[in-house]
Parts: C-alpha cells; structure tokens; sequence
C-alpha cells in the first residue's frame, strides 16, 4: 500500500496522480523488475552485478524522482541492487512452505526487508528526460509540490489518498 498524490494545475487545469510505495501486485511487480534487470534492460553493469549476485534484490516500489535543475519529475522504480547482510540466514527464509534455497532465489523483497537484512551494492541514477542532469528521489515536500507535467507551473497536491 502506498500514499498517492491527486493534483490539479491552478494555471492550465491539467489533472493528474502519482502512485508512490508499494502496491497489491508487489510481488508480480518485483518478479517484473528481477526479469529486465537479469536480462539486461538497465544496462550490463546492472545485470552482471546482479546475475552474479547471490540473493541480489531490488527495490520495486514506485518512486518519484526529480530534477533539481528544471523542476522535471518522472514516477518510475528504483532499480538500485542490494545484497543480503547473511546470505544463509536469507537462504533459509520461507516463501510458502518452500525455502530460498530451494527455489534459488528470493521472490520478492520488501523496503522493510531491505532496510534491515540488505545493504546497497549498486545505486541506479536516472537522469532527466528535458534537461539530461542527474535525478533525485523526491521528498515528501517535494511530492506535495510537483510541477505540472503538461505546463510546468507549480502546484500543491489537492489530497493524498491509500491505494493498493
């Protein structure tokens, strides 16, 4: 579950959502971002970090990232690698009735987990579509103040609202 955003452009009206967190179809979501990574969508360097990685996890939570320079921002995943602190305690976790080691790999992984069982070993950066400068994740002052995509004015989220 997440804390979305719901904005409405005081100058050109333009309606628009973010979906920030996590969301009901997580674990298909993180199932998703281990496939393109393993099979190279965001690059080499991340798919032979993480397909010679024992255990390599991801954050699949949507976030918001923004430029600094311009004011762009994109909701997107982050796709930075982690690493398990104790890859055999992490090969004995349960998914079901079926262990890590079992399956080979881990399902999915949550920030809580990641937070507490994981360190980073490869940050991805994504850089601005206008603009070309380096992203950032967005804060929560910035999310309650997200340019309009369509204008570029400055507006404040209307609301935020739980999805799943």
């Amino acid at each position: 579950m997440g804390t979305g955003y719901n904005y409405k452009c005081g100058k050109c009206e333009h309606a628009y959502l973010i979906y920030p967190g996590p969301g009901m179809n997580f674990p298909k979501q993180y199932k998703n971002m281990t496939s393109n990574i393993s099979e190279g969508k965001y690059g080499r360097e991340l798919q032979e970090v993480f397909n010679s990685t024992q255990y390599a996890a991801v954050d699949a939570e949507n976030v918001v990232y923004v430029c600094k320079e311009c004011g762009s921002w994109k909701e997107d995943k982050d796709v930075s690698l982690y690493v398990p602190n104790d890859p055999d305690s992490i090969a004995q976790k349960k998914y079901g009735r079926i262990t890590v080691a079992e399956l080979g790999f881990v399902p999915y992984v949550t920030r809580a987990e990641l937070d507490r069982e994981y360190h980073i070993v490869k940050r991805y950066y994504y850089r601005c579509g206008r603009c070309g400068k380096r992203m950032h994740k967005a804060s929560d002052d910035e999310l309650l103040n997200l340019q309009c995509p369509k204008c570029g004015s400055a507006n404040k989220a209307k609301f935020a609202f739980r999805w799943d």
